[in-house]
């Protein structure tokens, strides 16, 4: 079920990170959409219908503070 589930859910053109995590929820699922509109549709059209969603709970980000995609050693 979990495999099947993260395939659904990294076939989504929405979804741009996604990892399976420890502690209170599953995944963590950072999505790209156009508003808080288009991520409402998202949520109703996409993400719910996958087989084993139960509830999910959202944040934003309201600004970015530091984005760094290599660590330097």
């Amino acid at each position: 079920m979990l495999e099947r589930f993260g395939q659904l859910l990294t076939s989504l053109p929405e979804v741009i990170e996604a990892y399976l995590t420890t502690g209170d929820y599953d995944y963590v699922v950072k999505v790209a959409v156009e508003s808080t509109a288009g991520y409402e549709r998202f949520l109703r059209e996409k993400l719910y219908r996958i087989p084993g969603i139960r509830h999910s709970r959202s944040s934003f980000a309201l600004r970015c503070l530091k984005k760094l995609t290599s660590v330097q050693v």
